[in-house]
């Protein structure tokens, strides 16, 4: 079995954080209650970093996916902290 190219790599990794988390939460979903950590900025740069990916033709990197990785991951994290996903 091959390993995916870095463009496929990044589209499989796009579809599993668009799976995991709600990129569509409004803004009263977010901002209620105590906040640990800032939803509502980490969904915006996660957004806007995949919606990068998704419309350019640039080849992304190993670093890139790395990036991704990571953005998505502290997005993930701060969401469950402050209760917006189980």
């Amino acid at each position: 079995m091959s390993k995916p190219n870095t463009k496929t790599a990044m589209q499989q990794l796009i579809a599993q954080i668009q799976q995991a988390i709600p990129l569509n939460l409004n803004e009263a979903q977010m901002c209620q209650g105590e906040c640990l950590g800032c939803s509502k900025k980490m969904l915006e740069m996660l957004d806007a970093e995949i919606s990068y990916w998704q419309y350019t033709d640039t080849r992304p990197g190993l670093k890139d996916l790395k990036h991704l990785e990571n953005i998505g991951l502290r997005t993930y994290k701060i969401l469950k902290r402050n209760k917006l996903i189980s």
